[in-house]
């Protein structure tokens, strides 16, 4: 797919890679067929008295595919009921939609195994120039503005809940004490991953051995009742026609990068966040799909760098960098 209207005047591309999933057999849901992967979304438009908004998910599947493609499927459904019940407030829906996302994947709790997911709802409201964002776990979405130099620059973010932010430890080491242990605290909730003796920057619970605990599903991974978080961070921003402005929603995939030994791929937000700037730098938003030519800059990235550390091993090959990423989804939004 080339590009796409969201809603009016809303552009975008879409993109997915399957990474070490690649070697899968392919899944089957109501008559169609996909390639294996963990990873989800669904766009489209929803009218909420003549006002259109445009809706765009990303769910980051991990331990099974079930919960990823099961919320996908619920939010396209129920996001229009959430709207009407909030009377066209977006924040509200959103809290809402979420609410009815949890109390539905409980209900199947027998059926997703011990799958969980991500979710990341992104709704446009070009009526009001406004981008909500309402993101559980570590998929996230960014609006980036070109600036005086032509140079596209991260305005906002959305924060991932997982293991190496503070709101999410804090309220980890709550339901620690809550639950018999008084004198929690970050050290022994959590730990940082080692990688060539050096730290990586990537966090994950001591218990449970998981990077995030902000999800939907995971039920075989609340050890204490509540350590599994079922309520998103909601964000708003201004997202006007003529302020150049790009929005990237994706899967964390997008923001892998390689581990301080070069030898593997690990989540590096910070120093992807920036690069991805760079990379929009190079689009052409008319002639081409933004989010191919973005993962194909990643790809890019990645081995020239690996080449240019390690240039005898024999897997410093592309065919490495596209069949080690985790699986992703990457959506790019622009005003036409």
């Amino acid at each position: 797919m080339q590009s796409f209207t969201l809603a009016e005047n809303i552009k975008g591309f879409t993109d997915k890679r399957q990474g070490y999933t690649h070697y899968k057999p392919r899944l089957e849901f109501s008559d169609h067929t996909y390639e294996y992967t963990e990873d989800t979304g669904t766009f489209f438009t929803v009218t909420y008295q003549e006002r259109k908004l445009g809706v765009s998910s990303v769910c980051d599947g991990h331990a099974g595919y079930e919960t990823s493609f099961t919320v996908t499927s619920v939010i396209q459904r129920l996001f229009g009921v959430a709207i009407s019940e909030s009377l066209g407030c977006v924040k509200t829906a959103l809290l809402r939609l979420f609410e009815m996302i949890a109390n539905e994947i409980l209900t199947m709790k027998n059926l997703l195994g011990s799958s969980g997911a991500t979710c990341n709802v992104t709704v446009f409201d070009p009526t009001n120039e406004k981008v909500f964002v309402a993101s559980l776990g570590d998929s996230p979405t960014m609006l980036y503005h070109k600036d005086e130099n032509g140079n596209y620059k991260l305005l906002c973010k959305s924060k991932d809940q997982d293991c190496a932010d503070r709101e999410e430890i804090e309220r980890m080491i709550e339901i620690h004490k809550k639950n018999g242990e008084p004198n929690a605290t970050a050290e022994s909730v959590v730990f940082e991953i080692q990688a060539g003796g050096k730290p990586t920057g990537v966090f994950r619970n001591k218990r449970s051995q998981m990077m995030l605990h902000s999800s939907f599903g995971d039920y075989c991974r609340d050890y204490y009742k509540g350590v599994v978080n079922t309520i998103p961070r909601i964000y708003e921003w201004d997202f006007a026609p003529s302020d150049n402005l790009v929005v990237v929603q994706c899967s964390d995939g997008l923001l892998e990068w390689l581990q301080p030994s070069f030898i593997g791929i690990q989540p590096s937000a910070e120093f992807r966040t920036y690069e991805i700037g760079t990379h929009l730098d190079e689009c052409n938003f008319m002639d081409e799909n933004a989010a191919f030519i973005l993962h194909e800059l990643q790809i890019d990235s990645i081995l020239k760098k690996r080449i240019a550390e390690h240039p005898e091993r024999s897997d410093s090959t592309r065919e490495w960098v596209v069949t080690t990423f985790d699986n992703h989804i990457t959506n790019v939004f622009v005003y036409e």
